[in-house]
């Protein structure tokens, strides 16, 4: 299974992989899809949503028989200072490479600096996502 992923505000805060079955977790609980059915050639016409409510699977198809999904990864605001960080999906990857704690959407915006890091973050909202700041130093 190829899987690759799409920034948004509301989103599961892992997933795992069995087979061709995706269970997108959140809130203490979790939604479980199978999609060992999808047909080559099928429409995808929507998933029922997490517990948070989040549409946690935006795409499927099936290309030469593997199945291909596009999922969805929480981010929040830039915290570079000065700098607006927009984000771009994913480069695909194979479902068996997952690991809940990599940011996979891709940040853009940020050509020419070199100082920042993406990591989990808290937004003046509280809420919580993946984010670009300034990386930290030793010396403050």
């Amino acid at each position: 299974m190829k899987i690759k992923f799409l920034a948004v505000a509301k989103a599961p805060a892992r997933y795992s992989f069995s087979g061709e079955i995706v269970q997108a977790y959140d809130e203490g609980s979790f939604v479980e899809y199978d999609i060992s059915h999808f047909p080559e050639n099928g429409v995808f016409t929507g998933a029922e949503n997490s517990p948070s409510g989040a549409r946690a699977i935006r795409g499927i198809g099936r290309i030469g028989g593997e199945l291909h999904i596009i999922l969805v990864q929480k981010v929040i605001a830039g915290q570079y200072p000065g700098r607006k960080a927009h984000w771009r999906e994913s480069p695909i990857i194979d479902a068996a490479d997952y690991d809940p704690n990599t940011c996979y959407v891709v940040p853009t915006g940020m050509a020419g600096v070199d100082d920042y890091e993406i990591a989990q973050g808290v937004d003046v909202a509280g809420n919580t996502g993946w984010t670009v700041r300034k990386k930290e130093t030793a010396d403050g």
